[in-house]
């Protein structure tokens, strides 16, 4: 079987998750994301920060999906950005450094 390469190399990105958000769909970009707010977390301790990273990229992935034609996954992304919302105005109003 030969191994044809052009699809990695015109559309790497899409072509490497094709597995996964075939199976998942859009879901599929819950759980870098969350896992990178995560680490984030993890790493700086600043709840700030990853608040601000959850609405910046909440908001991305809900217009791409609005976009897209999936607007039932356009809503969970809203509320993972109204999540990093909540989460800011909690960082802001109740750290105390």
């Amino acid at each position: 079987m030969a191994i044809n390469g052009s699809d990695l190399i015109d559309n790497p990105w899409n072509t490497t998750f094709s597995t996964f958000t075939d199976q998942l769909g859009s879901m599929f970009w819950l759980i870098p994301v969350s896992f990178i707010a995560v680490a984030l977390y993890i790493k700086t301790r600043n709840p700030v920060l990853v608040s601000s990273y959850m609405i910046a990229s909440g908001l991305l992935l809900a217009s791409g999906n609005m976009f897209v034609g999936a607007p039932e996954m356009m809503f969970v992304y809203i509320i993972f950005s109204v999540l990093g919302l909540v989460g800011l105005i909690l960082g802001v109003f109740f750290i105390k450094k």
